[in-house]
């Protein structure tokens, strides 16, 4: 890896891995102190075949945060294993019960750490981070709901919601709008949409919920951005893998190991 030609460093998955430590050890703060080190969600909820208890999960999302709270570098999406600790979600995906309340207030206590997406300009194009990817179909329905909340004030909605739906009805695909969805209550529901590839009740999943099956469907992708998420392992064959496609400009990076974004704007694996 040349590490002259780092613009940024990107983190999938981490269900209690700590394949993290090792990009961060060796693109240091003190070498790369304006490098955007993104975490793409998902950190605890480790996988029983991998060996990682839930104990050592939870000790490493702690090391994660303490590292953000000293790194203005680290920027930390939510994923659906992270939002449905503090969220009451209809449905869960492999859960810890036993030490849920302990996780809730992790993130609870260090909300303002967490966002659900990030952006930024490479090589003069604009690309977009989150969990699962924001395809034009979830961004039409956010659309949709925002407009009819104004036409027909479904739930009587508050006078203060009132710029809340605006923003939904002139939904686009920018981290400052979405990232306001979190703190809102009609926006958290809408994050929480899982297709029925993921096992949920809609045509199209969210951001944090939109299954890589998905994404092979024509008309997903957003014109004119790149972007960059994780949420799904493609490949069994070979699940470093990371699936990309060049032509509708997005990369699914769910892979067990970091990566970066050279200054021209190329996705490459650290090694």
């Amino acid at each position: 890896m040349n590490k002259e030609n780092v613009h940024t460093i990107v983190i999938p998955d981490i269900h209690g891995r700590a394949f993290w430590k090792n990009v961060l050890q060796n693109l240091s703060k003190d070498e790369f102190p304006n490098t955007p080190v993104i975490f793409l969600g998902d950190y605890v909820d480790p996988y029983n075949f991998e060996g990682i208890s839930r104990k050592d999960a939870i000790d490493n999302f702690k090391e994660i945060i303490d590292i953000a709270k000293n790194d203005n570098r680290i920027h930390l999406l939510i994923g659906n294993h992270d939002m449905h600790y503090w969220y009451d979600a209809p449905y869960k995906s492999r859960v810890d019960m036993k030490n849920y309340n302990t996780i809730k207030n992790m993130f609870l206590q260090n909300f303002a750490l967490f966002n659900i997406a990030y952006e930024e300009i490479i090589n003069g194009e604009k690309y977009l981070y989150t969990h699962a990817g924001v395809s034009k179909p979830w961004l039409d329905h956010l659309k949709f709901i925002g407009d009819l909340s104004l036409k027909t004030k479904i739930g009587k909605i508050k006078e203060e919601q009132i710029p809340f739906c605006e923003m939904l009805r002139d939904m686009t695909p920018d981290a400052d709008k979405l990232n306001k969805m979190k703190d809102n209550f009609q926006g958290q529901a809408n994050l929480w949409m899982a297709s029925y590839a993921r096992g949920g009740e809609y045509n199209v999943g969210s951001c944090i919920w939109e299954d890589l099956s998905e994404w092979m469907f024509e008309g997903m992708e957003v014109e004119g951005i790149w972007q960059i998420f994780g949420h799904s392992r493609w490949s069994k064959a070979d699940p470093d893998d990371a699936y990309v496609d060049i032509e509708r400009k997005f990369a699914c990076v769910d892979t067990g190991s970091s990566w970066i974004i050279t200054n021209e704007g190329e996705l490459k694996k650290c090694i």
